[in-house]
């Protein structure tokens, strides 16, 4: 009687996740795909229909076979919903290079008919054209396009009408327009979203007839562009924030409301886009509310005229109260003084400076000094005496990067590690397979004469189709340690405070490494265990490869 009081009351406890209310179930769902969701239906009569009323789904083709399959499956979830319940977002993944237009058209038209109001479409290793006017909608408020070849079809007729939109994010989008006629359109681009406030454009570009970015809003608040082609203006008049990360070709900027500006702007020589030799950041005012900046600028020219760019640059940002600059360019002052010794100081405001290198050699072991002349430092802060002072050091810039690249390549290893661990387990089903028939064929030679022999050739092409599968994996283990080794690598090149840092998870990740390496060599014994005994000679010379994959992996 105890023991099932004791089964029962477990059961109830371990079961606490069914009593939650559907809104805290829909979150927590909400971080995993609509297929993973779907198959929570037959976990009980709690959560049959839970999918059903689910206010985000996430579809990826990466979870199906093949797009038919991928196909059904989001129009039995989308016709088999609940109507009564609102559809949030939508998220979408396309992998590969896959004909997706009529099933993206059956979403989008369900975007359109139920009121959605987030929507991400991503497509990754595959290419998309689609009109503009395809992402119409009277109630989508945030917008995420992206992919590494995700072109948007744009003509005449094609424009996309987005009235209560306010965030914009398109990642690796290009722009295309054959009428020359239709030039125009670049201008108008983003006229159509009267309630925009934040528009992100990264690795965006625009061919044919179009090659400008002209960004034209009344109500924009917050601007990104990233690694943009083009050149272009902005004109916005409530701008606030703004973020550009080389952009290639001659910009202006009238933003006269700006309150925060990141400017990067590495020019090389084999990006010559223009031929002035000055930095393309121009600004159309002087920017009388700014309060912080981070200007990095290279010229092309180092002469006498790029630093009169410099200082004009400077003179109208001067209500700037948080200033940093990159070292190349406070160096070109340092070299034509004479262009600020009667030059007053336009800081009035200033409360920090920083000035760091921009430019810096991970391999060079040299010790490098940061050095600003009093010139310099007197135009720069003799209106701001208060302000505080800060040179960067190239071994902090060394530092803070190669942080940066261990966590980045940590990450890459987190999800190779998720990857393999999934691939190992679906190879060991394949082997399995193989072998099995590999065995039943030796059972059925073990009755015949010697001379049907010939189907040796038959049974070692199921041990070669084996052994091919275990060399993937071994492959695959080969590649994680080499990553393991660089991150390694880059680590040993930190500080001791940053090191310590990371070393914790660094060693979680080659923990993580063994135990799936550990896995899959189990899983190989267990094989190589059940082979029959009289087929050994066929066995002999990949099991000495085996030896050589294991010193491999575990090196």
């Amino acid at each position: 009687m105890g023991s099932r009081c004791e089964r029962k009351r477990m059961n109830v406890e371990g079961d606490r996740l069914s009593s939650l209310p559907d809104d805290i179930i829909h979150r927590i769902l909400s971080f995993v795909s609509t297929k993973h969701v779907v198959e929570t239906s037959v976990l009980s009569s709690r959560w049959r229909y839970i999918w059903t009323s689910m206010p985000s789904l996430n579809f990826s083709t990466k979870d199906f076979h093949t797009v038919p399959k991928f196909s059904e499956f989001v129009k039995h979830v989308l016709s088999g919903r609940n109507n009564q319940m609102e559809v949030f977002s939508i998220e979408l993944t396309f992998h590969g290079k896959v004909s997706l237009k009529r099933i993206l058209n059956y979403i989008l038209n369900y975007t359109l008919s139920h009121n959605v109001q987030k929507l991400s479409v991503t497509c990754l290793l595959g290419k998309i054209e689609v009109p503009l006017s395809l992402f119409s909608s009277p109630s989508l408020k945030h917008l995420t396009l992206s992919g590494f070849t995700f072109e948007i079809s744009v003509t005449t007729l094609s424009t996309w009408e987005l009235p209560t939109l306010a965030t914009l994010n398109l990642h690796f989008v290009t722009f295309y327009e054959e009428n020359s006629q239709n030039t125009d359109k670049c201008v108008g681009l983003f006229s159509n979203f009267a309630n925009l406030k934040n528009l992100t454009l990264d690795n965006c570009r625009m061919i044919g007839a179009l090659d400008r970015f002209n960004i034209c809003h009344p109500g924009l608040c917050s601007l990104t562009l990233e690694h943009v082609c083009g050149g272009g203006n902005v004109v916005t008049p409530q701008l606030k924030n703004l973020t550009v990360n080389h952009w290639r070709g001659k910009h202006l900027i009238s933003a006269p409301n700006l309150s925060s500006l990141h400017y990067k702007d590495c020019y090389y020589k084999r990006y010559n886009f223009y031929d002035d030799g000055y930095s393309s950041l121009k600004l159309s005012t002087d920017l009388l509310h700014l309060e912080k900046a981070d200007i990095c600028v290279k010229y092309s020219k180092e002469d006498k005229a790029s630093a009169h760019e410099i200082v004009r640059l400077l003179q109208q940002m001067r209500s700037v109260k948080f200033l940093t600059l990159n070292l190349e360019l406070v160096r070109l002052l340092c070299v034509y003084v004479e262009v600020i010794s009667h030059e007053p100081s336009p800081f009035a405001n200033l409360t920090s400076l920083k000035i760091y290198p921009s430019f810096v050699n991970l391999e060079d072991q040299t010790q490098r000094k940061v050095f600003v002349s009093t010139e310099v430092k007197r135009f720069l802060l003799d209106s701001s005496q208060r302000a505080t002072f800060t040179l960067v050091s190239h071994e902090e810039i060394k530092a803070m990067k190669n942080v940066a690249s261990a966590q980045n390549l940590m990450r890459e290893l987190e999800v190779l590690l998720d990857q393999w661990k999934e691939d190992s387990e679906a190879n060991t089903a394949h082997m399995e397979s193989h072998m099995a028939t590999v065995h039943e064929q030796v059972e059925v030679d073990d009755q015949i004469d010697m001379k049907t022999k010939w189907r040796f050739r038959e049974r070692m092409t199921h041990i070669e189709s084996y052994w091919e599968c275990l060399n993937k994996q071994v492959q695959r283990g080969n590649k994680k340690v080499l990553l393991l080794q660089k991150i390694e690598g880059v680590l040993t090149k930190l500080p001791a405070s940053h090191r310590d840092k990371l070393q914790p998870r660094f060693s979680g990740l080659c923990g993580e490494a063994e135990t799936i390496m550990d896995g899959v060599m189990d899983r190989m014994k267990i094989l190589f265990d059940k082979r029959p005994s009289h087929s050994n000679i066929y066995f002999h010379e990949p099991v000495a490869s085996r030896s050589l994959a294991l010193q491999i992996v575990s090196s």
